[in-house]
């Protein structure tokens, strides 16, 4: 029942197409613009990024007279994927501005965009930022670099499109992510992920087995920076020696500062591991091990992660080692006047003390890491789209009667949305939504 309409697809960037569907179903939508406190611009962005679109059509491609080079393309011309999403929110943006005077009156401050791939908001163009981006990577740092390692995505690499577009100057570039005006959303996973979760009671942390777990890509066949490093590191010091062969080098698709395809700065000795640590590749045991660890690791990818989402579903405690960044709905929660925050389940480790995480968990007390689960439990429902349009009405319901009944990330957004309203409020005021019944 619930592979129909797109809660079939799997792709990480579904939102685009779930939160456009269900605005159009919702109640809060008005027909009237006027009347209208936010404005939401539904732009497909990522098709620009997914096969078969993506170098395999004929369009869209934004900026340039020919579709390669042999055609009679201009090497000048905009030739990666960021560029093209650049350049197809501006193109979007001309419209808006030519058919609607809604841009104009708030200069762009109540309009909302979505911006989801790995370094998405880092390639926004300087015209769309006075408005609201929501996205997947909340990377804030005041001097950002890029760092993912598809070359298609890095943001800086052409200074003259980014002086033209982007920002001032690609030698001290602006910040991806504003805090307290933007938001980090969490991405779409499929119900046949989270569903059986939500509706069974997980493990309570004492009764886990495991202290720490990561299962994904640790970018072995990957350029050197991936997820900066962290991956590479923390499976080189916490790898378990009984089943992983050691190295004095950790393998990866180039680096440059050596110039070799085996990183001898990062060996694979196990050196830190002690029993109840996991670090591996990708498991088909993912969900049980989820659910048999106290506390589930939290790293970059090429950009953003779903780790933690992944870890609250399951009641494990999310710790999250990603340096200047906001992870998903972060400060929603207390916009929403949900009395907690990611204070309240989660924990935060700096990049530069990864050496150091074993020592960190185990000083956790047995009351806070009860506590910290407590909170994990009361925020999951919020991190999984549930109210996702079917035209099957049972299934819609049944769905939302998961976990906390009625709770889900649209009601979140719907609360983090509000209170940027209240704050840019030109119109008549609204009632807000009381969320205040999640509290027990």
């Amino acid at each position: 029942p619930h592979q129909r309409v797109h809660s079939s697809t799997r792709s990480l960037y579904a939102m685009e197409l779930a939160l456009h569907e269900w605005l159009l179903d919702s109640p809060l939508r008005t027909a009237d613009p006027a009347q209208a406190h936010l404005y939401y611009v539904p732009v497909y962005l990522s098709s620009l990024f997914m096969y078969p679109i993506v170098k395999y059509a004929d369009a869209p491609y934004y900026g340039r007279s020919a579709r390669t080079f042999d055609e009679g393309g201009d090497a000048s011309e905009p030739t990666q994927r960021s560029q093209q999403g650049t350049l197809l929110l501006l193109r979007a943006l001309r419209y808006i501005q030519g058919a609607y005077p809604f841009w104009n009156a708030s200069g762009g401050a109540d309009h909302v965009w979505l911006m989801l791939h790995d370094e998405g908001p880092c390639f926004a163009p300087r015209a769309i930022r006075p408005s609201i981006l929501l996205t997947h990577y909340g990377y804030w740092a005041a001097s950002p670099r890029a760092w993912g390692t598809f070359d298609d995505d890095h943001f800086l690499r052409f200074p003259g499109f980014y002086r033209r577009y982007l920002g001032d100057d690609p030698r001290t570039p602006g910040a991806c992510f504003t805090r307290g005006k933007d938001l980090v959303i969490s991405p779409w996973k499929t119900p046949t992920f989270w569903l059986r979760q939500l509706r069974s009671t997980p493990p309570a942390a004492a009764e886990r087995p495991g202290l720490a777990f990561f299962a994904g890509d640790l970018g072995f066949h990957r350029l050197s920076g991936y997820s900066h490093d962290l991956r590479q590191r923390a499976h080189g010091l916490f790898c378990d020696p009984s089943t992983t062969k050691k190295s004095n080098c950790t393998p990866v698709a180039y680096n440059k500062e050596c110039d070799c395809e085996c990183r001898p700065d990062i060996p694979i000795d196990c050196s830190l591991w002690r029993e109840g640590v996991t670090i591996t590749a990708h498991t088909r045991r993912y969900h049980r091990q989820l659910r048999e660890h106290q506390f589930c690791l939290a790293f970059p990818g090429d950009g953003w992660s779903s780790r933690v989402l992944d870890a609250v579903v399951h009641g494990c405690v999310p710790v999250i080692i990603q340096d200047e960044s906001e992870m998903f709905f972060e400060g929603a929660f207390e916009a929403a006047q949900l009395g907690l925050d990611y204070a309240d389940f989660s924990l935060r480790v700096r990049e530069a003390d990864l050496a150091s995480l074993v020592r960190i968990l185990e000083a956790v007390s047995a009351e806070r890491l009860a506590s910290l689960q407590r909170g994990v439990l009361r925020v999951r429902d919020y991190f999984v789209w549930k109210d996702v349009y079917n035209p099957d009405g049972a299934d819609r319901r049944s769905l939302l009667s998961a976990g906390r009944p009625g709770h889900d990330g649209f009601l979140l957004l719907v609360a983090a949305l509000e209170d940027r309203a209240l704050r840019l409020l030109r119109k008549r005021p609204f009632q807000r939504l009381n969320l205040t019944s999640f509290i027990p």
